[in-house]
């Protein structure tokens, strides 16, 4: 099947959905009973009696991946995006054990490697090595952490994350940043019962933060 013919068969929102459910080999009363996607409203969305919304879009999307099916509202509504059946051959690639043979290495030396690629491939990258128990258990002494820094509004992003912080004054801090009463920022630990001096730190004037969406801890 060439590609335009295949774009000419996915054509509607309808056939997409159903494109999909045949990837995964799962009837409509599976769904239902599974997820309490009602079988009726599946079947006239798939079927185009039924015009699928935004939010239909959304909860089939929440249903697939529950069933490890990658797949964006984009690309049910318009067909817009990367087809559900190559995410899957990717989902199923990294789901995979490797059972390849490497030389064994220190794994202080692998985390270093691992955070320089980090920081290779993303702008505005920022690494940290995390110094104490404030946001344990989460988070241990010897973890390495990394993020993108965000600056100026763009701090409003990541709030209520765990943040690399820089503050005006020059330091930095490994916190939760969230918003007070007063709509300034204050840093919270996660573990206020350790020998924390200051386990939140009040109404301080942050320069830039950088949520946490990457972690590694040594293989012990």
């Amino acid at each position: 099947m060439t590609i335009n013919s295949k774009k000419r068969e996915l054509a509607t929102p309808g056939e997409r959905l159903k494109h999909i459910r045949s990837l995964l080999r799962v009837s409509r009363s599976y769904l239902q009973e599974k997820y309490a996607l009602p079988e009726v409203t599946l079947k006239s969305w798939e079927n185009g009696t039924t015009k699928l919304t935004q939010a239909g879009a959304e909860r089939c999307v929440e249903v697939y991946r529950a069933e490890d099916l990658i797949v964006s509202e984009n690309w049910i509504m318009d067909g817009v995006g990367l087809d559900p059946k190559e995410t899957a051959t990717v989902s199923r690639y990294f789901a995979t054990p490797s059972n390849q043979e490497l030389p064994t290495e220190d794994d202080e030396v692998a985390m270093i490697r691992d955070a320089n690629a980090f920081k290779e491939n993303h702008p505005h990258a920022v690494i940290m090595i995390v110094s104490n128990d404030d946001m344990r258990p989460f988070y241990w002494p010897g973890d390495y952490i990394g993020g993108k820094m965000r600056y100026g509004s763009d701090i409003e992003t990541v709030i209520n994350k765990d943040c690399i912080v820089y503050l005006k004054t020059g330091e930095r801090f490994f916190r939760r940043l969230v918003r007070n009463h007063a709509g300034g920022y204050n840093l919270t630990c996660l573990n206020p019962g350790e020998l924390t001096a200051e386990p939140v730190l009040y109404q301080v004037e942050v320069d830039s933060a950088a949520s946490v969406i990457w972690h590694r801890r040594k293989d012990e």
